[in-house]
């Protein structure tokens, strides 16, 4: 099952699609929409693709508009507590700038998240800081040729708090050709937390 689905946060609209019809599903968030990141991100219809034919639902969001941050993490809130009413579990996940907001709202959501993928997270990007203080269980995923982390992966992961885990792929930032792999492996990680 797709569907297009739409959230209205005050007068913002949110355009989503859905994948899969579960009661334990997974917020993803995408790249910058400044470099045309959204929600048809092959990355993340390749992820929710592999989730959803594995009983997990998958919720791929755009921003309602650039502003550097502050109304994309407001955005990933409202999808959070609104997703999550119907669900039993629900995990998170963003890619570059989408795992910068994913891990500020990891980090100010009350609803409890199961888990958190954060794919080639940024240190920093526009003024924006990744916040890895939350709590949840994460899964951080690489490039080992990733030239656009800042301090390197490795200091990043460090930094993170809480139980954790680690993917690092001989390729780049834009993981052409490892899609697959790397949604079977957060495919694995949430089974692993959902199940």
């Amino acid at each position: 099952m797709r569907k297009e689905v739409d959230f209205i946060r005050e007068n913002h609209v949110i355009h989503a699609t859905l994948y899969g019809n579960s009661d334990k599903g997974v917020v993803l968030c995408p790249p910058h929409p400044s470099f045309g990141g959204n929600r048809h991100d092959p990355r993340l219809v390749s992820i929710a693709n592999e989730l959803a034919a594995n009983n997990i639902s998958s919720l791929c969001v755009d921003y309602s508009e650039y502003t550097g941050g502050r109304e994309e993490i407001n955005d990933i809130l409202f999808v959070i507590s609104s997703f999550s009413r119907d669900l039993d579990s629900v995990g998170l996940l963003g890619y570059s700038y989408g795992a910068v907001i994913a891990s500020q709202a990891a980090s100010q959501t009350p609803v409890e998240l199961t888990g958190l993928v954060l794919i080639s997270v940024l240190k920093s990007i526009d003024g924006l800081e990744s916040d890895l203080k939350s709590d949840c269980k994460k899964l951080m995923i690489s490039g080992a040729e990733d030239s656009f982390i800042e301090g390197g992966f490795d200091a990043l992961f460090d930094s993170a708090k809480g139980e954790k885990e680690t993917l690092v792929l001989e390729t780049d930032h834009f993981f052409e050709g490892f899609e697959e792999i790397m949604a079977k492996r957060i495919r694995e990680f949430f089974c692993g937390l959902f199940f």
